[in-house]
């Protein structure tokens, strides 16, 4: 089973993302969401310390949120050196601005940018190259 986590502070972007996840993967995903950034670091510096079996094979990260942005929460798990290397982050955003594509590349521990919305394609997509 795919342990997925959305990490977005838009309840409504959870919830759409978490409806497509579960139509698309059916019961083969288990969804989390987290809509406060620091909350979700947390669990995960929780997860990789305590039991690594709880870690999300997948994370979507939104960039653009008001307590910690994406690229903040990913600085933070360098600086804090959580080791999440089973983990794919995918920073999920409406952005279009290349820099924030370009920044999301300097970070290794992120698989790839994905632009708004996700869905049953870019989601198999992910399936497919990473978990098959």
């Amino acid at each position: 089973m795919l342990k997925v986590l959305l990490i977005d502070d838009d309840k409504i972007n959870n919830f759409l993302n978490r409806s497509i996840i579960e139509k698309t993967c059916g019961n083969e995903c288990e969804v989390s969401e987290f809509t406060n950034p620091e909350k979700a670091f947390d669990f995960l510096k929780e997860c990789t310390t305590a039991n690594t079996e709880e870690c999300p094979d997948i994370v979507f990260l939104d960039i653009n949120m008001p307590e910690m942005s994406g690229f903040e929460f990913l600085e933070k798990l360098e600086e804090d050196q959580i080791n999440i290397l089973k983990t794919k982050i995918f920073i999920l955003s409406s952005s279009l601005d290349p820099n924030d594509i370009e920044r999301s590349k300097e970070f290794t521990i992120v698989s790839d940018f994905i632009s708004k919305p996700l869905d049953k394609s870019k989601l198999e997509n992910i399936k497919s190259t990473y978990f098959s």
